[in-house]
């Protein structure tokens, strides 16, 4: 295959990757020279509200979005869309009924509310729980790119994760905190002008409105399906309500999330960093989806899934492709966008590295190691987690590749953690019923319950149908050969056809075919219920201590304790009159006075 990018676009990718890596060395040698784990984890909480509010955009929307939400879009339709209702619903709770409660107990992890309210095994639990997530996550994220890399030049998906992870690991490993988020802001800029670039030029080829007019003719402008089918992939309400639970999760609960609300060190700063970030994952997604819906516009008579001449492996590579097309003739736009799509995998995967660090520092090593290390060594431990972690990052990203999608991988492993891990946050923030016995119960039945649903669901390999996709337009005889991917999936040979089951398919058990959308509320409801119900039981049969009310959330203290302070200020109150009648004196707060 010959090599499609030019020497402009080259010079582009690389610039983008230098000023990553120039931005890790200025805040290596800058202010305090990230000689404490505060500054190198925390930013010395002096962080402002603009990048950490990029940051906390570009964490949980990366090239998995930049990518995965327009072939989605292009397959199943606009109905993703809806998700974005569930982002300021799942924001407004996590930042006025969780975010405080952090706040409130000066906590530096997520993980250590959770040994305040429930014990130390719940938070070594859940800070294992949330390393496993992480690491498979950034698979994802470095897997993502090197598909659009391999898309658009044929080189080896393996040089592209290799450069991708030499970069990240440089910056963020020199520059800290401060580094990450500063880079996230820069990079989120590029991220922004490849999505608009692919929007602008489609659209001055096709026409603005006949984009839309294309796709709705195709089938794809889909936002109001009611349909209570598990099985489809996207309907109205498995979009809404996976986008609430989602973010409510990753704003509430998730340590790379309340790692950047913590370092701009007040709570109002940490609620106008969210308030800020919401237009900007709103308009994100807005992008996404309106690539998908450009895309489908520009290929819906000539598939590149299944013209002959091009053959794509994957519906995620479509975007790059896209992008070949319209800019090859330009010198350097086509880097430019790649650039973006690869700034969107460097800003998640620096904010998970340096997360990661923070909880292995705060969470593990500090808790259980006895040995005494000074702050100093402690930073020089936290760089090397940080390149460790990359490292074991490459080990598992080959697995990425077995999945249908970065879109429903990504959602998989990150439910995988983030549905049982918000039902133990909500137990302990809305129950003081709840306890560590009990709360691990539902922990483990919930976790459980998606490992069976999730991966059964990848193991059978249930088949997901797409909307009509056609060839019509295709030239049967092109001197032009783009791609000749070697690929071991069966593609559909046409859309129109119904496709024959296979007597392994008839029999594949049925919530295997569930959407992925519903896999995260269903084991959040699981970890909630069981973990209740097993905590009410057990408080019977042995001692839990006392939940103070600085350990659940404002939402709900006054209900809890309103009523036992009014007594015990009865209580005491009685007692002083008792005390005074027996002494022969008068409770001020019952004389009588001349003006009375």
């Amino acid at each position: 295959m010959s090599n499609l990018l030019g020497v402009f676009d080259y010079v582009v990718i690389a610039i983008m990757l230098c000023v990553s890596a120039l931005i890790g060395l200025y805040f290596r040698f800058s202010g305090g020279r990230q000689k404490t784990t505060d500054e190198f984890l925390m930013g010395s909480r002096t962080m402002g509200i603009g990048p950490v509010a990029f940051s906390l955009m570009a964490t949980c929307l990366s090239s998995v979005s930049v990518l995965g939400v327009p072939a989605e879009t292009y397959l199943y339709g606009t109905q993703i869309l809806l998700n974005m209702v569930g982002i300021p619903i799942g924001g407004f709770i996590a930042v006025y009924g969780f975010l405080p409660v952090f706040y409130d107990m000066k906590v530096s992890t997520a993980y250590e509310y959770l040994e305040r309210r429930f014990g130390k095994t719940t938070r070594t639990i859940a800070a294992s729980l949330f390393t496993l997530q992480m690491v498979l996550y950034m698979g994802v994220v470095l897997y993502a790119p090197s598909l659009a890399l391999n898309a658009v030049t044929g080189l080896s998906t393996w040089a592209s994760i290799l450069s991708l992870a030499a970069v990240c690991m440089f910056y963020s490993s020199q520059g800290g905190l401060k580094a990450v988020l500063w880079t996230i802001v820069f990079q989120a800029l590029l991220m922004y002008t490849a999505m608009i670039a692919v929007i602008v030029k489609i659209s001055m080829m096709k026409g603005f409105r006949e984009t839309f007019d294309i796709s709705r003719e195709g089938g794809r402008l889909i936002f109001f399906d009611f349909s209570g089918d598990l099985i489809k992939r996207y309907t109205f309400w498995n979009s809404i309500l996976n986008g609430t639970v989602f973010f409510l999760s990753t704003f509430g609960t998730n340590q790379s999330q309340i790692q950047r609300f913590l370092s701009v060190g007040s709570l109002h700063k940490a609620q106008m960093a969210l308030f800020v970030s919401i237009p900007l994952i709103l308009l994100f997604t807005l992008l996404t989806v309106w690539d998908g819906i450009a895309v489908f516009a520009l290929f819906h008579d000539c598939d590149p899934m299944k013209d002959e001449n091009v053959k794509l492996s994957s519906a995620d590579q479509l975007f790059p492709y896209a992008i070949l097309k319209m800019f090859s003739n330009i010198p350097g736009l086509t880097g430019l966008c790649i650039a973006g799509v690869f700034s969107a995998s460097l800003g998640t995967l620096s904010s998970a590295v340096n997360s990661l660090a923070g909880v292995t520092v705060e969470d593990f090593i500090k808790p259980y190691c006895s040995c005494k290390i000074n702050d100093m060594w402690m930073t020089f431990v936290a760089k090397l987690l940080a390149v460790g972690y990359i490292g074991l990052t490459l080990l598992v990203t080959f697995l990425v590749a077995n999945f249908r999608g970065v879109i429903e991988a990504a959602n998989v492993i990150v439910g995988m953690v983030a549905g049982p891990t918000l039902g133990v946050y909500s137990l302990g923030m809305f129950s003081t019923t709840a306890n560590e016995p009990g709360t691990l119960c539902g922990l483990l039945a919930g976790f459980t319950l998606y490992l069976w649903m999730g991966f059964g669901s990848y193991l059978t390999k249930a088949k997901v149908p797409t909307l009509s996709r056609s060839t019509s337009g295709c030239r049967n005889n092109s001197s032009m050969e783009f791609f000749k991917v070697t690929t071991s999936s069966t593609l559909l040979e046409n859309v129109t056809q119904a496709i024959p089951l296979t007597d392994r398919e008839k029999y594949i058990f049925p919530v295997y075919k569930w959407s992925y959308m519903w896999l995260t509320l269903i084991a959040t409801i699981i970890v909630i219920i069981v973990g209740y119900i097993s905590s009410y039981i057990l408080s019977y049969l042995i001692s839990v201590p006392d939940v103070k009310p600085e350990n659940v959330s404002p939402f709900v203290r006054k209900l809890y304790f309103k009523s036992t302070t009014n007594a015990e200020k009865a209580k005491i109150e009685n007692n002083e009159v008792e005390l005074n009648e027996k002494t022969g004196n008068v409770n001020p707060s019952y004389t009588l006075t001349d003006d009375t």
